[in-house]
Parts: structure tokens; sequence; C-alpha cells
């Protein structure tokens, strides 16, 4: 008995799969902290990508690299909200205006809405209701700052990873010779697996923004929106954020669609919207994924289903890769190796 679990003990596969569960127990303990860690992963999968690449072509130092790589991204980030806030705020300045004209057109809009308001007013159910949707706005903004600080923390996280790369390779190697190698090893493997898989599909969900918005920009142009290119900017950056990127982007698109166009180019642009967002959930997001973890497409759109019932908005980002990851772990063959032709017998 005694020599029976002395071999199951020094099976790699042992350690093996005791680093997946020490894992798992870890990232379980630690979920409320999981949205500053996928945030962190995704800046620096994509912060490191962007310095080799900088450093292979212009031979530049690790750290003049890393400083061009961030400085570059955060002027784009700057110009791009720099591009975008003054317009919107332009358009929603004219708002009023434009509610005046409405009424001025249509004077019997001004007369129902002013019962609507009374009838309003007067109801107990709808005065509760108010105050508990106000409470709720009040609690979701507490939520938007809260992740808005979330991405900067991930951001700087990344920066200093980056920055100190070559640090932390020596410190991380430091624990494949310490006395439990045997379990720290098979964790930085697995680690570095989910990580790669995980990267390739930010690649993928990157990509997918950016069709998305080559098919915004030429809607909203056929719709004679103005201000495409601060428009697309905007649905580039939102796109980046599973479900509610598109929300918020609606809000911007319907203020300048009733300013410009009227209740008609809001109803277009909502159309435009929901049909893109169908186009992208139902067939570009589930095919490129497919590609990008080699899963099939019916896989790939009922993980996308499900983990989105799971894990909420993330898991359109994590369920594809959490997936393919398991399927990694337990080695199934979703691509059949090469085979390698032997040499004739002479």
């Amino acid at each position: 008995m005694i020599n029976i679990l002395k071999q199951w003990w020094q099976n790699p596969l042992t350690m093996y799969y005791l680093a997946l569960i020490v894992l798992i127990v870890i990232v379980w303990q630690a979920h409320a902290f999981l949205s500053l860690a996928l945030f962190t992963i995704v800046f620096i999968y994509l912060g490191n990508a962007a310095i080799m690449g900088i450093e292979h072509h212009l031979r530049l130092h690790h750290l003049w690299a890393t400083l061009l790589v961030y400085v570059l991204f955060l002027g784009a980030l700057v110009a791009a909200f720099g591009q975008i806030i003054p317009p919107l705020v332009a358009e929603a300045s004219n708002l009023p205006h434009t509610l005046d004209m409405l009424v001025q057109t249509y004077p019997q809009l001004e007369t129902e809405l002013e019962k609507l308001i009374k009838n309003l007013t007067q109801n107990a159910t709808v005065i509760s209701n108010g105050k508990a949707m106000l409470s709720s706005g009040m609690v979701k903004l507490s939520r938007f700052s809260s992740g808005v600080e979330t991405i900067l923390l991930a951001f700087f996280f990344s920066f200093i990873f980056n920055l100190t790369k070559h640090q932390l390779e020596h410190f991380v190697h430091a624990f494949a010779k310490s006395r439990f190698a045997g379990l720290f090893v098979p964790m930085g493997d697995l680690i570095l697996k989910f990580v790669h898989i995980f990267g390739t599909v930010i690649e993928t969900q990157l990509i997918i923004c950016t069709i998305n918005t080559i098919l915004m920009v030429l809607g909203l142009w056929l719709l004679g929106m103005p201000s495409l290119l601060i428009l697309g900017i905007m649905v580039f950056f939102l796109g980046l954020i599973p479900v509610a990127g598109v929300l918020i982007s609606m809000i911007p698109l319907i203020i300048i669609a009733f300013v410009t166009g009227g209740l008609v180019r809001v109803i277009e642009v909502i159309v435009l919207v929901i049909l893109i967002h169908m186009f992208e959930s139902y067939f570009l997001h589930p095919r490129l994924m497919a590609n990008a973890t080699n899963l099939p497409i019916f896989v790939t759109f009922i993980t996308l289903i499900v983990s989105e019932r799971l894990f909420g908005a993330w898991g359109l980002i994590v369920g594809v890769p959490l997936v393919a990851f398991f399927l990694e772990v337990f080695d199934v063959q979703l691509k059949p190796k090469p085979v390698r032709s032997k040499p004739a017998d002479q």
C-alpha cells in the first residue's frame, strides 16, 4: 500500500493535477480581484508584445522600449478622449435647444408631456419605482468609477511588470530550485498556458472590435451621421468592454442622432447597432474564437452562452480560453499532430 502511494505521489501527473487544484482554489478565494487580474494580464500581454516588437526592430534597450510603448499608449488614449469629449459636450449642450424646437414644431407634445408628468407625480408606485431607479443608478455609477479605478490600477501594474520583467524572471526561476519545485514548476507551466491562450483570445477580440468599428462607421456614414472619426474611435474602445460597451456607446450615439436627425435617425441608429451586435454575437465572435482556439463553432457558441450566464460580461472573454485551457490540460488534441515520414529502407 505504501509503495503504491509512493509511486502515485512520484508520478509527474499527480503533481501536475495537484498544482491545477491549488490554482483553482487560489483563484476561487481571490475572485474579488478577478477583474483586476484579468485586466492586468491583458495589459501585460499587449504591452509585452509591443515592447518585444520595438526591441526587435528599433534595437532599443528594454527600459526605453517600455517607456516608449506606455507613453505612446497614454498619448493615444488622451488624444482619443480629447477628440471624443468636446463634441459630445457640444451636442449635449445643444439638446435643450433641439427639444425646444421640437416642441415648437409639434405643440401637442408639450400638452401630452405635461399630462404625463402630472399623472406620474400623483402615482405613488411610480414615485417609489423612481426612488429605486435613482438608488440603482447611484450604485451603477459607483461601480463604473470602481471599474475605471481597476483599469488604471491594472495599467500601472502591467507597466511595473513589463519594466521589471527580467528581475521577475530571476525571482520566478528561484522557485524552480526550491524544496517544492515539483509543485511550483507545473503551476508555472499551467499559468503560462492560460496566459498564452488568453492572449490569443484578446488578439481575436481586437480583430472583432476592428471589424465592428468599420461596419459601424460605414453604417453611420450611410445614415448621414457627423463626426465619423470621433464616433469610430469611441466605438472601438468601448467595444473592448463585453456587452456593457455596446450599451455605453448607445448613449452618445442616440444623443447625436436625435440632435442631428430627430427620432427617425435615433430609430435608424438603434436598428444599426442591433444588427451589428447580432452579426457579432451569432456569427463573427463564435467563428473567429473557434479559429483562434481550434474549438468547433457549435462548442464555441454554447460556451459563450453558458459562460455569460455563469460569469456575466467577463464570461464572453474568459469562457472560451477556459475551455481551451482545460482541453489542453487534459491533453485533448484538437489538431492532428503532423506525422513525420520515415526514411525509406535502403
